[in-house]
């Protein structure tokens, strides 16, 4: 997982508020648990709000992202409050058995380069009736092909761009709902709420006349890697990538989102429909 790590905290809080509101309303989905407090872990911490929201609410956080720049602006973030910030790589992550009352991760699933065996980490570290809330892009399913990020590898990868991002390949990757579902069920949770298509600010139907806008924000978050590698030519890169998902009609996202629990002694919860 390289491509967020020279993600700057200041660049990704300009376009991260939507983000950070589907977050918030994803946590509201675990119930009361949000307000019994305990222990809580964030995957991919971005600049700290909602570590900062859920230890005001009594909760001990450990919270870790890839960028030493997100971790250092949470920490400022979060002076004062109990939060425990660490750079760490999803994949890199090890929780103690049945450590944590909510594990969160928002918009990380999709920097990640293999899932199953984090997911089930995870799982592990969840306590009984422990929750697990996820939210990520790239949730469609296989049968529909690659989408926004098979045009972003494919335009890396060509001749005119192979060499110039050698060390800034894109990596993205593209993990469809019903697979994420199966990983935890197979690990021993049961789904709470499953959402395969989850609206978000970011998913509306895109056109040229929309490109001005896309390029600040990719530059500043989706695509931050590539722009900064390219120097000058970030633009023209950007734009590149931007108006072959647009023609080709790839610009949403496909975001997804999964809330799913750790059983208690003895439950009888049912998916709640979207």
């Amino acid at each position: 997982m390289t491509e967020t790590h020279a993600w700057k905290a200041e660049d990704f809080a300009q376009v991260n508020a939507p983000h950070v509101k589907t977050a918030l309303a994803a946590l509201q989905l675990t119930g009361d648990a949000l307000e019994r407090g305990g222990a809580f872990a964030e995957i991919g911490c971005g600049t700290g709000e909602v570590a900062r929201f859920v230890a005001e609410r009594g909760f001990d956080v450990w919270a870790s992202d890839a960028s030493q720049s997100m971790v250092e602006a949470t920490r400022k973030l979060c002076d004062g409050l109990p939060v425990t910030a660490e750079v760490r790589p999803a994949e890199q992550l090890q929780f103690d058995e049945g450590r944590f009352d909510i594990i969160h991760s928002s918009w990380v699933l999709h920097w990640v380069t293999e899932i199953d065996e984090p997911l089930r980490r995870v799982a592990r570290g969840l306590r009984p009736g422990g929750y697990v809330v996820l939210q990520w892009t790239g949730a469609h399913p296989r049968r529909q092909g690659p989408g926004m990020f098979g045009i972003l590898r494919e335009i890396a990868g060509s001749p005119k761009w192979k060499d110039l991002l050698a060390e800034a390949q894109p990596e993205s990757y593209e993990y469809p709902a019903d697979e994420v579902a199966k990983v935890l069920e197979a690990a021993g949770l049961e789904l709470v709420h499953y959402v395969p298509e989850l609206p978000h600010p970011f998913s509306a139907k895109k056109t040229l006349a929309d490109l001005p806008e896309m390029r600040e924000r990719y530059k500043l978050a989706g695509f931050a890697t590539q722009a900064a590698a390219l120097g000058d030519r970030g633009d023209e890169f950007v734009d590149e990538v931007l108006t072959a998902m647009i023609q080709a009609g790839r610009t949403d996202p496909h975001h997804a989102r999964i809330v799913a629990r750790r059983p208690a002694a003895t439950s009888h919860r049912r998916v709640l429909p979207a």
